[in-house]
């Protein structure tokens, strides 16, 4: 719980949010809330990210980059 308030404070600070994640991340809950994905401005992850679910990202004006 103290990653989280530590990632909210720098989310807070931040100009511009940008998430590195690998796949197995999509679909799954965490034990903490960070931000909303409305606050993320770029999503940068691994090509095996569920399709359904980049194309409901890049709907909502995120920018992804599948690397």
């Amino acid at each position: 719980m103290s990653e989280a308030r530590i990632n909210q404070q720098m989310i807070d600070a931040a100009q511009k949010i940008i998430v590195l994640t690998d796949s197995s991340k999509f679909g799954r809950r965490g034990f903490c809330k960070i931000c909303d994905i409305g606050r993320i401005h770029h999503i940068i992850t691994d090509r095996n990210a569920p399709p359904h679910m980049i194309d409901a990202i890049r709907d909502k004006g995120i920018e992804v980059t599948l690397v």
